[in-house]
């Protein structure tokens, strides 16, 4: 009894040191978990980039996020290439394109671009946002979303459509535009009057090699305003009489006037004078001679 109750004490406390073991090695793992990043509100430059696939056949893609795990081009050479995989072979394909992107630093309005795009003859679009790298949060808003292809606008937002699935979100805030999986951006889209004209999306492209397309918005939510954009806003907003003149090409003899219309008057009320002094001077004449 004595040496049964010997091994019972023994694996009693085996099992406490592999389960202090097991608690000692659990709470560094938890630990290590990565902190979800915040948002800067106060000075931090962020970027913004055009995301897009096509849906025809070949399924060009270029999603922009700034995230491994749902981006296999981030940080590779080709991240700012669309491209589609061979079927049978996966090998990838990399289309000719140019995309522009912004720095948000501030509110005010953007615009990201995609141009001279080779969509190899796809003319249906399945995706189309912006992709951020701003932490996700509910402080900064998108607003005033539109969307032009080849120089017509296709739709607008008063308030930007945002992306809700976690896993498209670990490199950022998203604006959604048009995915054909996202029932509510669908009706949303075929309320205003733009239905799917293609199996998963829409037919808008010309797929010659040639297309554009911009989308311009306005983030709000920062604590400074970005200047420099506000002033090139007002800029092209000032209306054309409060514009300055160009008075470069005006003449010697109109500055002294101010008024080219007053010289005009001025010259021929000077040539009536004149001819009214000679007709008095012709008639004192004749009037000596006789």
């Amino acid at each position: 009894m004595r040496k049964s109750g010997w091994k019972r004490c023994l694996a009693g406390a085996c099992a406490l040191v592999l389960a202090g073991t097991l608690v000692v090695t659990a709470v560094p793992a938890n630990a290590a978990k990565k902190k979800k990043a915040e948002v800067d509100l106060d000075g931090t430059t962020y970027h913004a980039t055009l995301g897009v696939q096509t849906c025809t056949q070949l399924w060009i893609t270029r999603m922009g996020y700034y995230a491994a795990d749902q981006n296999e081009m981030y940080g590779t050479e080709n991240a700012n290439k669309m491209f589609y995989k061979e079927s049978g072979t996966g090998n990838v394909v990399v289309q000719n394109g140019v995309f522009v992107d912004a720095e948000i630093a501030g509110n005010g309005t953007y615009t990201v671009a995609l141009q001279d795009a080779d969509f190899a003859g796809e003319k249906d679009i399945s995706q189309l946002h912006i992709a951020t790298d701003i932490p996700v949060n509910d402080t900064i808003q998108f607003s005033a979303v539109k969307v032009k292809i080849n120089g017509r606008e296709i739709t607008s937002f008063d308030e930007g459509f945002m992306e809700d699935e976690e896993p498209y979100l670990t490199g950022g805030m998203v604006c959604l535009c048009m995915n054909h999986w996202r029932s509510g951006l669908v009706s949303q889209l075929a309320d205003q009057g733009m239905s799917e004209t293609a199996e998963s999306g829409y037919s808008l492209l010309n797929g010659d090699g040639a297309d554009n397309i911009e989308i311009t918005f306005t983030v709000s939510g920062f604590n400074y305003d970005n200047e420099t954009i506000l002033e090139e806003q007002e800029a092209d907003n000032q209306p054309a009489d409060e514009q300055e003149t160009d008075t470069s090409d005006v003449s010697p003899a109109n500055e002294s006037t101010g008024n080219p219309s007053l010289a005009l008057v001025c010259v021929i009320v000077a040539a009536v004078v004149v001819a009214v002094i000679v007709v008095v001077v012709l008639n004192r004449k004749k009037k000596d001679k006789k």
